[in-house]
């Protein structure tokens, strides 16, 4: 009887491990990359652009538009490879094996070894695609974010 009455660890396939890292990348990733773009680049834009009770005619520094245009254009970089790697994800579940056949019983321990491996594979897929449509929706909304200074300008307001 073990000491502990955890159970014995199991090695991770690397396949495995590649797919929750594809996972990880589209659902906090991209996510992520968005929420720094905009908290760095609306502090930016906050200390440039504004005083303390009114708006600045001209930006505080003389190479504020530079970075107020480099900034989203790394985080499109880092978003579109966040992006990318949950497609790439998906891309890999969908070649795995094919899943069986539809079974009757529901219950576990009436279920095959390649039924419950069907199960498991459908729920990987899930994961896959909600990663892929979270990590594409967060793309789209850098972009948007790229384009909102070339559209208003960099001290611009937005309303």
């Amino acid at each position: 009887m073990p000491a502990s009455g955890l159970a014995a660890p199991r090695t991770v396939p690397p396949q495995r491990k590649l797919l929750a890292a594809c996972a990880i990348a589209g659902l906090f990733g991209t996510p992520g990359v968005w929420l720094l773009q905009v908290i760095v680049s609306e502090t930016l834009s906050a200390r440039a652009c504004y005083g303390v009770s009114a708006p600045r005619a001209v930006p505080l520094w003389s190479g504020f538009d530079t970075w107020i245009f480099a900034i989203p254009l790394v985080a499109l970089v880092l978003a579109a490879l966040c992006a990318g790697s949950a497609w790439y994800g998906l891309i890999l579940v969908r070649r795995a094996a094919h899943l069986p056949d539809a079974h009757a019983h529901r219950h576990e321990a009436l279920r095959t070894r390649n039924q419950l491996r069907g199960d498991d594979l459908s729920r990987v897929r899930f994961i896959a695609l909600c990663s892929a449509l979270v990590g594409t929706g967060f793309f789209v909304g850098v972009i948007f974010v790229w384009l909102a200074p070339w559209l208003v300008g960099p001290c611009g307001k937005w309303y």
